[in-house]
């Protein structure tokens, strides 16, 4: 395996905020472009615990996991509620515990049940379609890709980090449930000073693409042949009001689920994460190749009035897409963006809880979508 290595541009805060005024409305040849697309629609959805979304074949409904009521609720770019469906129970098209959502063919859309271990297949209207059950391995596992094709759903899920392959992908057969096939992804280990890889994806073309510590990216390509760039955009950013609120509020979470009241030591985690440098990544799920086989990364720049995708192709930065408010998930099909945000609190908010949307981006624009 040989490997390359791009320095990518560091810039300077001051530099980055001259980038980000310089390109607001568009590329700016000069230097990384930041382009801001068209905002197409927008749809109210109900506040949840889950952030996954997933856009349907029609590129113009979406659904979300409304965590509160066990369901999963489709709603166009108008906020019409297209589908809405399962409930609490362990029968067809029932939920314990819906983990995540993608589209499938024809405009259906799966559903995993990490609790039960089990896949299940809608219509956007709700009619239920099949379930199958998943072998035990996958169930352990957080990380999860799905793209359902035909009778297969591929998968792919953690292993180990630095010792082996890092990620397999798995082809489950969707009517058996038993595993069809699978791809180890190359095993490393890459010259990166923090040494820290994270998560990966694989490419249609044959690669990965791995996300890594402080600001790093893996390309590989077919023939295993690597390079290690470190995000052009990324600065090394400190947690905002609104991150320390949110872990605040994760953390009171996970301790009512266990009965324990805040304690000393969450107050010291929260202390931690407050002069801690954020992740360059959102989460390690919040990445994907799209029809183009470019890579688009959802990143932690900013998140108060703006979020921002990173965008590569053949391990070359392409530039960088402005959406508006806190980008919780998002989801990419064709000439269609859809973005899962949080709003700011505004004056009239008097719970003081940001709201939940959807929103919609036309993207045929952009410069490197031409």
């Amino acid at each position: 395996m040989r490997q390359r290595s791009r320095a990518g541009v560091r810039l300077p805060l001051a530099a980055l905020a001259a980038a980000l005024v310089a390109a607001c409305g568009g590329g700016d040849a000069a230097g990384p472009g930041v382009f801001t697309p068209e905002l197409i629609s927008t749809a109210a959805v109900p506040l949840s615990e889950s952030e996954e979304v997933a856009l349907l074949a029609n590129e113009r409904a979406a659904c979300v996991i409304d965590s509160y009521e066990g369901q999963v609720r489709c709603v166009d770019g108008e906020g019409v509620v297209v589908g809405l469906f399962g409930r609490e129970g362990e029968g067809p098209g029932e939920f314990i515990d819906p983990a995540y959502l993608t589209r499938g063919e024809a405009g259906t859309v799966g559903v995993v049940d990490s609790d039960l271990g089990r896949f299940t297949v809608f219509e956007p209207s709700g009619a239920w379609v099949l379930d199958v059950m998943l072998p035990e391995v996958f169930q352990p596992f957080p990380s999860f890709e799905a793209a359902v094709s035909g009778v297969s759903l591929d998968y792919m899920v953690m292993l180990g980090r630095m010792s082996g392959s890092l990620m397999t992908r798995y082809d489950v057969n969707l009517a058996s449930g038993e595993v069809v096939g699978q791809a180890e992804s190359p095993p490393g280990p890459w010259d990166i000073e923090c040494g820290q890889v994270v998560y990966g994806i694989p490419d249609p073309a044959g690669g990965w693409a791995f996300v890594a510590c402080d600001g790093h990216l893996i390309f590989v390509d077919g023939a295993e042949d690597a390079t290690v760039l470190r995000a052009p955009m990324y600065v090394p950013e400190l947690p905002n009001e609104r991150d320390v609120a949110r872990t605040e509020e994760e953390l009171l979470a996970l301790n009512r689920s266990q009965g324990l009241p805040r304690t000393p030591a969450m107050d010291e985690g929260l202390e931690r994460y407050r002069a801690t440098p954020k992740n360059y990544y959102l989460r390690a799920g919040e990445q994907l190749f799209d029809d183009a086989n470019r890579y688009w990364i959802a990143t932690q720049r900013d998140q108060h009035e703006w979020s921002w995708l990173d965008v590569y192709q053949d391990a070359a930065y392409l530039g960088s897409v402005r959406v508006r408010d806190r980008l919780r998930a998002f989801d990419l099909l064709g000439s269609t963006l859809v973005v899962l945000v949080d709003r700011q609190v505004g004056p009239d908010d008097g719970d003081g809880i940001p709201d939940r949307a959807l929103d919609w981006y036309d993207i045929a624009d952009l410069p490197f979508a031409r």
